[in-house]
């Protein structure tokens, strides 16, 4: 399977449970491109991974931790989009 640029997410994937269990607080952006959106949860990781590993050293390690879980979370939402986006097109589902 070849991407095509103009494929883009579906902004299907809801994120940030608030309250009841299914209530989610923020959903994707629908029509992004993938190419941006992929790059976009790549910077999103990199922030988290350093999050991670500044919470291992002290000073402020709750705060970097809970940090580093928002950003994880941020671009799981991302990488899950992406994957579904994915999905329908190699299944032959115009978006």
């Amino acid at each position: 399977m070849s991407l095509q640029s103009n494929t883009t997410t579906l902004g299907n994937t809801a994120f940030a449970q608030c309250g009841h269990p299914s209530q989610m607080l923020f959903r994707l952006s629908a029509n992004v491109p993938l190419t941006d959106a992929l790059e976009h949860a790549s910077n999103l990781l990199s922030c988290a991974t350093r999050m991670s590993l500044l919470a291992t050293h002290g000073d402020g390690a709750e705060d970097c931790a809970m940090a580093a879980y928002y950003l994880s979370e941020m671009g799981k939402a991302v990488i899950d989009d992406v994957t579904t986006t994915l999905l329908r097109v190699e299944a032959g589902h115009d978006q």
